[in-house]
């Protein structure tokens, strides 16, 4: 969002602040340097002296304020602002300084990437990451909630699971345990409880089966309880 000076919030010195950022970003991100290099910079910028930010230093944010406050403002960098479209005092007390600012680098030219098929990883089997190895598109947490929020159950399997790393293995249906199958000579046996003819095919992601695998390693049995779906009645069609 761009305003004109003039209906931006002015100081009593007549200061308007270039960009005002939303104070959320704080506690998220936490990047307290920049708060420290705001206040740090009005002293310097007051004084006409050179802030020391080095690492190391003995500066602390209770000497930077000092000198601050010895500069005839308040302590922790607050001012009284005035607001641009009605020229009332604000209620708040505003936190502001200098802090420079670089422009980035990053262009959506640059980022673009698409991918039918490509390389998976071997060991979880799911596509690779990175544009320059041909990856897939991350989606993550985020996305995941969005689609979640917009009800697309089907996307959201289609995206996590089909075009992923869905894999298809056999559980015993009396200990839960994945069993051996052989499909060439049509035999299963679950190594468990020496089953061989209660045993159902389950399709699960790739990297939920190296996780059981890696917990079974550890004396941890992880075990898949099983259940018959009746098809619906779209599912019967399509087999018809």
């Amino acid at each position: 969002m761009t305003y004109t000076q003039e209906d931006m919030p002015w100081t009593v010195e007549g200061i308007t602040p270039d960009i005002i950022v939303n104070p959320h970003a704080i506690p998220s991100r936490m990047t307290i340097g920049q708060l420290i290099e705001c206040i740090m910079g009005k002293v310097a910028a007051h004084m006409g002296k050179e802030g020391d930010a080095t690492p190391f230093t003995d500066v602390t944010v209770d000497n930077i304020s000092k000198a601050l406050h010895k500069c005839g403002y308040q302590m922790r960098g607050f001012e009284t602002m005035y607001n641009g479209h009605t020229g009332r005092k604000l209620t708040a007390m505003i936190f502001l300084g200098p802090t420079y600012y670089q422009r980035l680098k990053h262009m959506v030219d640059d980022k673009i990437h698409s991918r039918g098929r490509g390389p998976v990883q071997i060991l979880t089997r799911q596509p690779a990451e990175g544009a320059a190895r041909d990856g897939g598109l991350r989606f993550g947490e985020m996305e995941r909630d969005c689609m979640i929020a917009h009800g697309a159950a089907h996307f959201l399997k289609e995206r996590l699971f089909d075009q992923s790393d869905a894999y298809r293995v056999h559980v015993c249906e009396k200990c839960g345990l994945i069993a051996i199958a052989n499909l060439k000579k049509n035999s299963f046996e679950c190594r468990g409880c020496k089953n061989k003819t209660d045993i159902v095919q389950v399709h699960i992601p790739y990297a939920c089966k190296l996780l059981f695998q890696e917990l079974m390693a550890m004396a941890i049995a992880p075990r898949m309880l099983t259940k018959e779906v009746k098809p619906t009645k779209d599912q019967k069609k399509k087999a018809a």
